[in-house]
């Protein structure tokens, strides 16, 4: 009788080697590695030194290569171009709440609340956390009393230097989520 083998493959076959699985697997994919030189005998150097050897003669750079050519000069001119940087969206302040952005990452509602402290009394300061890793996102809202006082907050604390970080606040596009 004959003993089959429990994964039900023929024997002396590896599966990773069949020809289904040769276009997925890495090792078979043929790589174009660019030639070395043939290198030149001993001989062909002393008759090339003395100029009585053959020179071969430089082939053109074919279609393929000029294109390639072309690509690589686009992709260093995008490179070099700098991305203009356009300045935070200026919302106006018609409610007490503060959007507070480029917060360094160490930032607590804590020491948001004390720094807003500073310009009038502070309702609630929040800080946007990733709801996984509970990680602070860079930015924040602040509630302020009122309007007025928001827009003193605003005046004072836009692009004031926080911990080496320049603070952008402007007013909240809309009113606080509710929490279900």
């Amino acid at each position: 009788m004959k003993e089959s083998s429990s994964s039900g493959q023929r024997k002396g076959r590896n599966r990773n080697y069949s020809n289904q699985n040769r276009n997925r697997n890495r090792r078979h994919v043929k790589q174009k590695v660019p030639r070395r030189a043939k290198k030149k005998s001993l001989l062909n150097r002393i008759l090339e030194f003395f100029g009585i050897g053959k020179k071969k003669k430089k082939k053109p750079i074919a279609k393929k290569n000029a294109r390639n050519k072309n690509l690589q000069q686009n992709r260093a001119a995008k490179k070099k171009s700098t991305r203009q940087h356009k300045p935070p969206e200026s919302i106006p302040i018609t409610s007490g709440r503060l959007y507070v952005g480029n917060l360094p990452y160490k930032t607590t509602d804590e020491d948001l609340e004390e720094l807003f402290s500073e310009c009038g009394e502070v309702m609630s300061a929040e800080v946007v956390r990733h709801r996984r890793n509970n990680r602070s996102k860079g930015y924040a809202f602040v509630e302020m009393v009122n309007a007025e006082t928001a827009q003193i907050a605003a005046k004072k604390m836009h692009e004031r230097i926080y911990l080496e970080r320049k603070l952008i606040v402007n007013g909240a596009k809309s009113a606080r989520r509710d929490e279900d």
